[in-house]
């Protein structure tokens, strides 16, 4: 008999990168992902249907993600990066013809390669997007959406700003996946409640998600923790193993905080493991990986090299440990309460096979043993929504994110506070540029179009973090002022349209060829309200 639910829920994202950057930053940020987590997941998915095992997980395909993967410069370049995967493995093999251990991951890294192109091809058609509409159809998985470019929605001071990532999400996932969204990941699991800001009163950002037609959204645990509950439908009180609704009808459920930490933290997180492989540290020739994290005190050159097949069985160990946590804590729960709990427990899509490099299989092994199990059933969050939703107490929530603090200092903070004056001095030039075109030409409408993409690229919250972080700070910094350039030189052009001194055809067609996303964009959507 169940005692309860898992709800895994992948968030896949990738900032804007075509053509603005190969190595370290850039083009080759999608490459990876693609290689070592969206394909190997969707063969794991298809091998999973193929045993008649419903996975029902969540992924979150952020729009401007599935722009990049549906975009042809993109499906060439993943080409071009695998072959020359393949070439680097194939030449350390030759290399390490006397060195067998190197030698073995060597054709390790080879054979994961070679499958990995031969099914993006045979398997997939070069389709990834079309791939997980397929496995969505199936019913394997739930697709979700996220803000068009990942942007920092507590931070706008526009409604249009908020408005306009929702609304073009909704409309991206239409396109590719046929269906409208249940479900948001607001960007950096960031919310603000109903404010007024210099007396001028702002709605909440569920808001904009109901005006949208969404249903739900996931905050960290402390969003539920610290909430307040306006009309208590249970005996449960704030928990993140319920559901919630908000007082305009949409629903809201948090992080598992204890389950969740098992695989992010740095310290406890199963990716930390000595066996696994180390991230960091490359083959100073071909850029491959051969060695485990071993301690993870030592320096660069004191780790031991890597072995698969002790990988392999640390895995299983995980797995079951996993396992087990899930099972304690909804036992636990079940105690309590009459209704069944659900584990949310929400993760970086990109950390499993990237980051994690034995995280797809990790994740395999978890999917296999809790489909065996009579207690614990995977479900999507919908579902589980639509068996509970009249059970949920109502609540007023608090600001929040996922980031450092719990609170917005990652994205604004005293170091590179200096962004968002650019960012929402902008979304208002655009609006009033808006106002005294109501009715562009063919011409003028393509200048516009431009002027949003450039907008929404700069408002992505990757900018802020990298500055943060300073993982590619000078990266960030040039990517925020090329968007906020191009920008402005739209700006200047659409101020006097009748001076067409002001910009060049053959300007305008390569920020066009660069910066391609989002090509039916509406212009209503930027509007101001």
């Amino acid at each position: 008999m169940s005692i309860g639910y898992f709800g895994l829920v992948l968030h896949g994202h990738i900032p804007w990168c075509k053509k603005s950057g190969v190595w370290p930053a850039g083009e080759e940020w999608l490459m990876e992902a693609m290689n070592e987590t969206y394909i190997p997941i969707l063969n794991v998915l298809r091998e999973l249907k193929e045993k008649g095992i419903k996975t029902a997980i969540t992924i979150n395909i952020t729009p401007i993600l599935a722009e990049q993967l549906a975009d042809e410069y993109m499906k060439q370049r993943f080409s071009e990066y695998m072959e020359d995967r393949i070439s680097r493995a194939k030449n350390d093999i030759r290399r390490f013809e006397n060195h067998p251990v190197q030698k073995t991951i060597a054709e390790f890294h080879l054979k994961n390669y070679e499958h990995v192109l031969d099914t993006f091809y045979h398997n997939y058609y070069r389709d990834i997007l079309g791939s997980f509409k397929w496995l969505q159809d199936e019913e394997m998985i739930e697709l979700i959406t996220c803000g068009a470019t990942h942007g920092f929605l507590p931070l706008f001071e526009s409604d249009s700003g908020i408005f306009s990532q929702i609304q073009l999400a909704v409309d991206i996932h239409k396109k590719y996946f046929n269906q409208e969204p249940k479900g948001i990941w607001l960007p950096e699991c960031a919310y603000r409640p109903e404010i007024y800001n210099d007396g001028k009163f702002r709605e909440s950002v569920e808001y904009w998600l109901d005006n949208s037609g969404l249903e739900y959204f996931f905050v960290d645990s402390h969003g539920i923790i610290d909430a307040e509950i306006i009309q208590q439908r249970n005996e449960i009180g704030l928990n993140t193993n319920f559901g919630y609704n908000l007082q305009n009808g949409i629903s809201v459920l948090g992080r598992n905080k204890t389950i969740s930490k098992q695989v992010w933290d740095a310290k406890i997180g199963y990716p930390g493991n000595e066996f696994y492989r180390e991230f960091h540290k490359k083959d100073h020739e071909s850029g491959l990986h051969y060695h485990r994290i071993t301690d993870k005190s030592l320096s660069h050159n004191e780790k031991d090299l890597y072995n698969i097949e002790m990988a392999n069985n640390t895995i299983e160990t995980d797995a079951s440990h996993f396992l087990s946590l899930i099972t304690k804590e909804l036992i636990q729960f079940s105690k309590l309460f009459i209704d069944k709990g659900i584990i949310i427990a929400p993760f970086d899509f990109e950390l499993f096979g990237h980051w994690f490099a034995e995280g797809i299989n990790w994740l395999k092994l978890v999917m296999e043993r809790i489909n065996k199990q009579d207690n614990i059933e995977m479900i999507t969050i919908s579902e589980y929504i639509s068996q509970y939703k009249d059970k949920f107490s109502i609540i007023k929530m608090r600001e929040s994110s996922w980031g450092e603090g719990g609170d917005f200092r990652v994205w604004k903070n005293p170091d590179h506070g200096w962004i968002w004056p650019y960012i929402n001095g902008s979304i208002r030039a655009f609006e009033e540029i808006l106002e005294k075109n109501p009715t562009p030409d063919e011409w003028q409408l393509r200048i516009l179009k431009q002027m949003a993409r450039e907008l929404l690229l700069m408002e992505g919250s990757d900018w802020p973090f990298l500055l943060y972080t300073e993982q590619a700070k000078e990266y960030a910094n040039q990517r925020f002022h090329h968007h906020h350039q191009r920008f402005l030189k739209l700006l200047w052009f659409a101020k006097n349209f009748n001076d067409k001194d002001r910009i060049n055809y053959s300007e305008l067609e390569e920020i066009e060829l660069i910066d391609s996303c989002f090509q039916d964009i509406n212009m209503e959507y930027f509007k101001k309200g």
